[in-house]
């Protein structure tokens, strides 16, 4: 999954978010996640 945010903080908050989903049986899925910049040209919203 690819999220394109302003900040590192704001990746940091959703990944967070993600991280403390609800499972299958309710409980945090506590899942691993990566956050890295993506490099390169930026698209726009309309690419």
């Amino acid at each position: 999954m690819v999220i394109d945010v302003e900040t590192y903080d704001r990746a940091l908050e959703l990944a967070a978010e993600l991280s403390a989903a609800p499972g299958a049986d309710g409980k945090p899925i506590h899942e691993w996640l990566e956050i890295r910049p993506a490099y390169g040209v930026q698209a726009t919203a309309t690419e």
